[in-house]
């Protein structure tokens, strides 16, 4: 536990200067300023291990105005060593020493704040103490976007007992969390995933598994699928890889009035969506419902992956790989495959720590 006043003045971290392939921007600095003490509100985080996401590249491609460098990574998980003063209204519960998990807020990533460093800034909002019983590395996957992004799915898709889904990259992050959460629901799944993870994703609850690289053409397998005796079509399909096709043949297996949940397009997935659920079917328009869904991070986000967490619904969490700090290049070229089984892993305090 620390109350801060031992803090280093300069810190490691991973920062992108300008914006391009992260093998060409993202360079470690280990002699970068640490974040000035918290201001009210905010609290200072020891980082111990940072999981990373698809998002995480991304967000080092594109300008942004008046950002010149940026510290990469958004999900993390650390001890609290200094708390501002909070406001009387504040949710928080954390105090010094407390092991806490999140993700950086959208304006702070946008100002350059990122995980990928010893030390960390954040509104204390922003996150959840890690739960008993989670490991803490395991807490940086869970608590971060993959989590919060499957509440958000499950917001969006409004289903039922007994619904009927299709899950696309049922053995990636947001996948293999989803799963869990759905069958807590009675929810009937379909996973979409290669035949190396088959057992994996009938492990984490999947009824159906769907070997993707054992059909010539996989959408009309699906199709096949859904209308072979007994079968129904699916309620809503949820698409984690950002397989478009997948969507174009939906008519196929998707129930007219079922909805297509992609997470591929980012915070401007909503330009994607206002063209195809308004472009003409006679012009060779879809006719079912595509949703892009953005899991804006929050600290009432997080909370709602311990509640499912804590209600037994989400069993195993899959980790990847783990890789050392000064490794964090070769983290993301693992995670660039698009082949990760589960999570990928930075461990950012040595092991002596």
């Amino acid at each position: 536990m620390s109350n801060g006043s031992d803090t280093p003045k300069m810190m490691k971290a991973w920062v992108a200067f300008g914006t391009g392939n992260i093998n060409d921007v993202l360079k470690l600095k280990t002699d970068w300023p640490t974040p000035a003490p918290p201001k009210a509100g905010e609290i200072m985080i020891r980082v111990s291990y940072v999981a990373i996401n698809p998002g995480d590249a991304k967000m080092l491609m594109k300008p942004i105005p008046f950002r010149k460098t940026a510290i990469a990574g958004m999900d993390f998980v650390g001890e609290v060593i200094q708390i501002a003063p909070l406001p009387p209204t504040s949710a928080s519960n954390v105090s010094l020493g407390t092991i806490v998990a999140g993700t950086v807020p959208l304006l702070n990533i946008l100002r350059g704040v990122g995980s990928l460093a010893e030390y960390l800034v954040v509104p204390a909002h922003a996150v959840v103490p890690k739960p008993e019983g989670l490991e803490e590395g395991i807490a940086a996957g869970l608590l971060g976007i993959v989590g919060q992004t499957s509440v958000t799915l499950l917001r969006a898709a409004g289903l039922q007992k007994g619904d009927k889904v299709l899950v696309n990259g049922a053995s990636g992050g947001v996948g293999c969390v989803l799963i869990q959460m759905l069958r807590g629901m009675d929810v009937h799944v379909t996973g979409i995933c290669s035949a190396r993870n088959v057992a994996l994703v009938r492990r984490l609850g999947a009824n159906e598994v769907v070997d993707y690289t054992a059909h010539s053409n996989l959408y009309s397998h699906l199709s096949s699928l859904t209308t072979s005796v007994g079968n129904i079509s699916f309620d809503a399909i949820f698409d984690c890889v950002g397989d478009d096709t997948l969507y174009y043949r939906s008519p196929g297996y998707l129930k007219a009035d079922g909805k297509y949940h992609s997470i591929d397009k980012g915070p401007l997935g909503f330009i994607t969506q206002f063209k195809f659920n308004h472009w003409p079917v006679v012009l060779g328009g879809i006719p079912r419902t595509y949703s892009s869904v953005f899991s804006n991070p929050s600290g009432s986000s997080a909370r709602e992956v311990v509640s499912w967490y804590e209600r037994g619904c989400i069993k195993e969490v899959p980790l990847d790989s783990v890789f050392e700090m000064d490794d964090a290049l070769k983290a993301f070229d693992a995670l660039a495959t698009k082949r990760a089984v589960g999570k990928i892993l930075i461990r950012v305090k040595s092991e002596t720590e």
